[in-house]
């Protein structure tokens, strides 16, 4: 109720306003009963418009409640989200410096096995080289000590084949010896 009165008020002092100023003008002097019986024209008019359309109008503002009530739910459900991911967020930030010594902490290690494992390894490569080496070696010994020998056997052979020819005494006993043998 205060509020229409208030409203009726205001409009009063408005039309006195503008009563008082066409007074400055040369209009006809007036008073302010003058103007209650247009004040209660528009009363009339706003009470007609009011009640037929209050179900449109009721309607109208039952339709913005819910809206705004079903977007306020969905603010404060929002609201709670980004409360709990803010939490997620701060225990992570919190745990950031302990996951980072962590993580350093794990990289050493890691830095410490590999090292250990690169160090096998290498230990492992050298001994199988050395030992590839060293039969590489001992065969190429035993293939140059055969090519020597046979180098030798050739020589002797060569030399004692010679050494027949040349001799009449030694090719009759060679001759000799093979007839025996066959």
């Amino acid at each position: 109720m205060r509020f229409w009165t208030a409203y009726a008020f205001i409009a009063l002092g408005l039309a006195t306003k503008a009563y008082s100023s066409a007074d400055a003008h040369g209009a006809a002097h007036g008073s302010i009963t003058d103007l209650v019986a247009p004040a209660i024209n528009v009363a009339i008019l706003f009470g007609v418009l009011i009640y037929a359309t209050k179900d449109k109008l009721k309607a109208y503002f039952d339709s913005n409640a819910a809206e705004v009530k079903n977007t306020l739910e969905r603010a404060d459900i929002k609201s709670k989200e980004a409360a709990i991911m803010l939490e997620n967020q701060q225990r992570k930030i919190a745990n950031l410096d302990s996951e980072i010594k962590g993580i350093h902490s794990q990289a050493d290690t890691d830095v410490l096995v590999f090292e250990k494992n690169l160090s096998k390894e290498t230990e492992d490569k050298i001994s199988k080289m050395k030992i590839d080496a060293n039969s590489k070696v001992a065969a190429d010994k035993k293939m140059m000590v055969d090519e020597l020998n046979q180098e030798l056997l050739e020589q002797v052979v060569k030399k004692a084949k010679s050494t027949i020819k040349n001799n009449k005494d030694y090719q009759s006993k060679v001759s000799g010896k093979m007839l025996q043998g066959l």
